[in-house]
């Protein structure tokens, strides 16, 4: 639907919303953190203007999730993604309930080792809080799970994407994203970047 030199967005098997999308770096990773900081920015990017074409479609709040996981094997997808939707869930107060988490203000500031794992959320406000967590937590959150529980419009079974895949929700996203130009945002004037001569 979407891409840059870093990343992909892509409507996702188990799309419980029209609108649900994964932006996926192009680089191997099991979770973002492991991203240069380049990389991170160019995702990060796409992911705003994904964001931003997905409020203009669907005219509904936007959340954005990631589980961070730096384990080999150790989920269903062995590639890092960030999770897009229009969804009212308050995933972060239901995350902080318990996990102790900090507001950053770039991708970037995630944990960057592979000693530990960590939970993101972009809430609806724009407010980006990153969740350490250790790598074997165990029961592990399943934050698709939460977000499906939370949101009044999903029903609580539909997070699980290998019996619930909803091709006609991803055939929906691609249909409604195609049938609205994103508005694209203006570069700063030369005068503003100190292009003078």
């Amino acid at each position: 639907m979407a891409a840059n030199e870093h990343a992909a967005a892509v409507p996702t098997i188990g799309a419980f919303v029209p609108g649900y999308l994964l932006v996926v770096p192009a680089t191997h990773v099991f979770s973002l953190g492991q991203l240069s900081d380049g990389e991170l920015v160019g995702v990060e990017s796409l992911a705003r203007d994904v964001a931003d074409h997905l409020q203009q479609v669907y005219r509904r709040p936007i959340l954005s999730f990631e589980y961070g996981l730096n384990l080999p094997a150790a989920r269903r997808i062995g590639h890092g993604h960030l999770h897009i939707l229009p969804s009212t869930a308050d995933l972060g107060a239901w995350i902080a309930q318990r996990v102790p988490g900090y507001e950053i203000a770039s991708y970037t500031q995630v944990p960057r080792g592979t000693d530990t794992s960590y939970i993101t959320v972009q809430d609806q406000t724009g407010t980006l809080t990153c969740y350490p967590v250790p790598n074997e937590a165990s029961p592990r959150i399943r934050l698709r799970e939460v977000v499906a529980r939370l949101d009044p419009q999903i029903e609580d079974t539909a997070w699980d994407w290998e019996a619930h895949p909803f091709p006609e929700l991803m055939r929906a996203t691609v249909d409604d994203l195609a049938a609205v130009k994103p508005q694209v945002r203006r570069p700063p004037a030369a005068h503003q970047v100190g292009a003078h001569r």
